[in-house]
C-alpha cells in the first residue's frame, strides 16, 4: 500500500511529483491556477482535483470529502506563495499583515484538521528569518501546539543532485519524532574530492551538460515534433531523465526578436550583459541577464522568467536561443515522462514556481527511512 498525500498550493505538481517517485500517492490537489492544475491533472489523473481559492475549501469538508479520519493520512505538503517574503520585493513594500503573507496560516487549518502523520511546507529561503524570526517562531509553535515535533532548514538543490543553485526553506513536522533532513548527496568537485576519502556516498555536482547535454538542437522559434531521441545519453542524469519516457515532449525553443538574436550571437558560453558592445548593451539589466549557462556547471535559480532573457541567465551554453520547456524541466528534474500544458509562459511559470522533483525526493524518502 502507497503512502497517501494531499498537496495544498499544488501548482503544476513539482512536490507531488517528488514524493510519487518516492512511492507516495496523491489523493488530491488544490490550485487556483487552472493552466497549472490542468498540468497536474494530466500527469496524475487519479488525483481529486480542487480548482478554487484556498479560502474557499472548507477543511473538514475535504477531509470528509476523501473519506479520511484524522491521523489517516500520510502526509500534506505544500508550498503556500511567497512574494511577500521574497528578497524580490523591496524591503520597504513588505509587511507581516498583508493576506500573501498569511496562506501558511491557512495551510495550518488543514493540518490542524486531517492531522497528517507528516507535513511539509516548503518556501523562500527569507521565511525563516522574516520580520525578525517571527513567521518561523508561528509556524513552530502552531504546529507543536497541535502535537508535532518540528524542524526547518534551507537547503540548496544542487547538493541534492539537481543541477541549479536553487535554495528553498522547508518545515518538515512529525507526529512521531524529531524529523530529520536528508544528508547532502552531492557536493563542488574540489569538496567531492577531498569527501571521497571518507565517504564514497557524496557525488559530484550535476552540471548543465549532464542534464541536457542528450537534447536535440534547436533554433530559437523551433520545436522538437519527432517521436524518438535522436541522441545516445551520456550521463547517469540524463538516463534517469529519461527512464519510463518514450517520447520527447515540450522540446521547443521560443521565437526572439531581432535584437535578443543578435545579443545571443555575441556571446560566448558563460558571458552576459556586461559582455555586448555598446550597440546591443541594454541600459539597464538584471545581474546575469541576456548570459549563456555554463556547460559545466549547475544552473543558477529557473524562475517563472525563464522565457525572457533579459531575466537571467537563460540562453543556451553554445546555441542561439534560450533554453527550450523541456531544457528547463530537466534543470528543474522534472523527469521526461512529466508533460507540461499551455503557452510557452504558462509552461515557463509552473516550472519556475514549483519545487524541484528530486529534491521532494530526498525529503519524501528521508521521512520514509525515519518511520523505520
Amino acid at each position: 500500500m502507497k503512502y497517501k498525500l494531499i498537496d495544498l498550493f499544488a501548482g503544476a505538481g513539482g512536490l507531488t511529483t517528488g514524493f510519487h517517485l518516492a512511492d507516495f500517492e496523491s489523493l488530491c490537489a488544490i490550485e487556483i491556477d487552472k493552466k497549472a492544475l490542468a498540468t497536474y491533472k494530466h500527469n496524475y489523473p487519479s488525483a481529486k482535483i480542487v480548482n478554487d481559492d484556498i479560502y474557499k475549501v472548507n477543511p473538514r469538508e475535504l477531509r470528509e470529502w476523501l473519506g479520511l479520519q484524522p491521523e489517516e493520512l500520510t502526509v500534506v505538503i505544500g508550498g503556500p506563495p511567497c512574494q511577500g517574503f521574497s528578497r524580490n520585493i523591496p524591503a520597504g513594500c513588505r509587511s507581516l499583515d498583508e493576506s500573501r503573507n498569511q496562506l501558511y496560516k491557512t495551510f495550518l487549518e488543514f493540518v490542524e484538521e486531517f492531522r497528517p502523520i507528516y507535513v511539509v511546507m516548503e518556501n523562500v529561503p527569507e521565511i525563516l528569518n522574516a520580520y525578525k524570526g517571527v513567521v518561523r517562531y508561528e509556524i513552530t509553535k502552531q504546529l507543536e501546539s497541535f502535537g508535532y515535533k518540528v524542524a526547518s532548514a534551507s537547503l540548496n538543490a544542487a547538493h541534492y543532485g539537481i543541477p541549479q543553485t536553487r535554495t528553498r526553506a522547508f518545515f518538515i513536522a512529525s507526529l512521531d519524532k524529531t524529523p530529520c533532513f536528508p544528508k547532502p548527496t552531492h557536493s563542488e568537485e574540489k569538496s567531492t574530492k577531498q569527501l571521497n576519502l571518507f565517504d564514497n556516498s557524496i557525488s559530484s555536482i550535476v552540471t548543465v551538460r549532464d542534464a541536457i547535454g542528450d537534447l536535440p538542437p534547436l533554433d530559437a522559434g523551433q520545436e522538437y515534433s519527432e517521436d524518438n531521441y535522436p541522441l545516445q545519453v551520456n550521463s547517469i542524469y540524463q538516463a534517469m531523465m529519461r527512464f519510463e519516457s518514450t517520447k520527447l515532449v515540450n522540446h521547443v525553443a521560443r521565437a526572439l526578436s531581432p535584437v535578443q538574436i543578435a545579443r545571443v550571437r555575441v556571446l560566448k558560453e558563460g558571458q552576459d550583459a556586461k559582455h555586448l558592445p555598446p550597440e546591443l548593451a541594454p541600459k539597464k539589466h538584471y545581474s546575469g541577464a541576456y548570459g549563456r549557462l555554463y556547460w559545466d556547471k549547475p544552473a543558477r535559480t529557473i524562475t517563472r522568467w525563464v522565457f525572457h532573457p533579459g531575466s537571467g541567465r537563460f540562453f543556451h551554453p553554445t546555441q542561439d536561443r534560450t533554453i527550450t520547456i523541456r531544457e528547463a524541466a530537466r534543470l528543474h528534474s522534472f523527469p521526461d515522462k512529466f508533460h507540461f500544458l499551455g503557452t510557452y509562459t504558462e509552461m515557463s511559470s509552473q516550472i519556475g514556481e514549483s519545487v524541484p522533483p528530486l529534491l521532494a525526493k530526498a525529503i519524501a524518502t528521508c521521512l520514509i527511512q525515519d518511520s523505520h
